[in-house]
C-alpha cells in the first residue's frame, strides 16, 4: 500500500489499533492507544499528518461501522470489528458462567452435562481455553441419574405450545433394604399395583432451590400441582399424534391467568405448597439481605419498638414445615410476631423437633 495516501488514513488507524490492542490481554496496562500515539504512528509508519480531533473522528466512524472499543483517559482499546467477531457470539466469561451453572446443578445428569460442556467449548473465541478440566468435578458432583430429562423438557414445551395435556410417570427416592445390599433407590409411584399415570395440564417451568419444577393444573383437584422435572419419566404429549394417544386440550388457563407466578415463586418454600398467609417477621438488621433474597426488596418494613437492632417486615408465605425449617435456621434472629395462630403453629413445630430428639434419646437408653 502506498504511503502518504490520506484516503487510507482511517484504515491505517484500524491497523494500528489491531496491532496494539491485544484482544485477550484485558489486564495489560499498556493495551490502550492514545490519540497522540496514533498521530505519531501515522506519521512514522505511513508519512501521514493528522491531529487528535481527526483521530477521535476516525474512532467514531469505526464505531459506526461496527467496531467496538473500550475507552479510558489513557486512550482506546480495540475489542473487535465486523468479520472478526459477531455481537451475538458468547464471550469466554459468559460461556464459563453457563458451564459452571450447569456443572453445579444437581438437576442435570452428569453424562448430559459433559455433552453440553463439550458443545459450549466449541463456541469459545479462544481455542487455547478449555472447559473440560471441570469433568473431574462433574464426576464427583451430586447429579441426577435421569438421562431422559432433556426429552421430558422438550415434550413439556411442546405441550405448552400446542395447548395440550401431558401424561407421565413419577418417582421418588426411597430406602430399600434387600439381601443384595441396602441402598437408596428409585421407586415409581403406583396405583392398583401399576405405575401411576399422571395426566396434567402444564403451564410453567420454574427453577427453584437448584431444581427444575413444572407447575400444572390438576383437573381433579382444581388446583396447582408441582412436579420435579428430573423425577418425571415417559412424558407423552396428549396431541392425538397416533392411535394410542388421546387428544386432550389443557385445562386451567383462566386459573393460571389470575396467578402472579413471580409472587407464587417468592412465597413458596422448596416447592412444598401450603396455605398462603400474610405474616409479620421481626428480623435482626444484619439479616436484611436474607429477607431480600427470599422475598424481594419490595417488602414493607417498620421500626421495631423494642430493639433498634431489629426491624419488622410484612411478607406473604405459604405456611408449611419447610417454611418453619427455614425460619428455625436463624434462631431468634428472625421471629414471627403475627398472626398469633402462625406463631403458635411454629412453636408447636419446634416442640415436635425437641420431642423427636427426646424420644430418640430414650430409645438409645433402653
Amino acid at each position: 500500500m502506498a504511503k502518504g495516501d490520506n484516503r487510507l488514513k482511517i484504515l491505517y488507524v484500524l491497523d494500528i489499533m489491531r496491532q496494539n490492542s491485544k484482544k485477550h490481554s484485558i489486564y495489560d496496562k499498556d493495551r490502550f492507544v492514545s490519540a497522540n500515539e496514533l498521530v505519531q504512528m501515522l506519521d512514522e509508519k505511513y508519512s501521514l499528518k493528522s491531529d487528535r480531533k481527526s483521530i477521535y473522528s476516525y474512532i467514531e466512524t469505526l464505531e459506526e461501522y461496527g467496531c467496538e472499543f473500550e475507552k479510558s483517559k489513557k486512550g482506546c482499546y480495540l475489542l473487535g470489528c465486523p468479520n472478526e467477531f459477531r455481537k451475538d457470539e458468547f464471550e469466554t466469561a459468559e460461556l464459563k458462567m453457563i458451564a459452571d451453572a450447569l456443572i453445579l446443578s444437581h438437576f442435570y445428569p452428569a453424562r448430559k452435562t459433559k455433552q453440553i460442556v463439550s458443545k459450549l467449548e466449541k463456541l469459545l473465541p479462544d481455542n487455547s481455553i478449555s472447559l473440560k478440566s471441570d469433568n473431574v468435578f462433574i464426576d464427583k458432583a451430586i447429579k441426577s441419574d435421569n438421562d431422559s430429562v432433556v426429552y421430558s423438557i422438550d415434550s413439556i414445551y411442546q405441550a405448552i405450545n400446542e395447548d395440550k395435556q401431558i401424561a407421565f410417570h413419577y418417582y421418588n427416592i426411597e430406602a430399600e433394604f434387600a439381601p443384595l445390599g441396602n441402598r437408596l433407590t428409585t421407586k415409581y409411584r403406583t396405583e392398583n399395583g401399576k405405575r401411576k399415570n399422571y395426566l396434567q395440564s402444564p403451564f410453567h417451568l420454574m427453577w427453584k432451590d437448584d431444581s427444575y419444577y413444572l407447575l400444572t393444573f390438576d383437573s381433579d383437584k382444581k388446583d396447582i400441582r408441582t412436579f420435579r422435572v428430573d423425577r418425571m419419566r415417559d412424558v407423552i404429549v396428549q396431541n392425538g399424534a397416533d392411535n394410542n394417544i388421546q387428544d386432550i386440550p389443557r385445562e386451567g388457563r383462566d386459573f393460571f391467568a389470575n396467578i402472579d407466578i413471580v409472587e407464587y415463586a417468592n412465597t413458596i418454600f422448596s416447592m412444598f405448597g401450603g396455605e398462603t398467609k400474610n405474616i409479620s417477621l421481626r428480623v435482626r438488621k444484619c439479616l436484611a439481605k436474607v429477607i431480600a433474597d427470599k422475598f424481594g426488596k419490595n417488602v414493607s418494613i417498620y421500626h421495631d419498638k423494642y430493639d433498634e437492632d431489629f426491624f419488622l417486615c410484612s411478607v406473604k408465605v405459604q405456611k408449611s414445615d419447610m417454611f418453619f425449617s427455614w425460619l428455625s435456621g436463624f434462631g431468634t434472629n428472625i421471629q414471627i410476631t403475627s398472626p398469633e395462630s402462625i406463631r403458635t403453629d411454629y412453636i408447636n413445630y419446634l416442640k415436635s423437633l425437641l420431642n423427636g430428639y427426646e424420644n430418640l434419646a430414650s430409645l438409645e437408653n433402653q
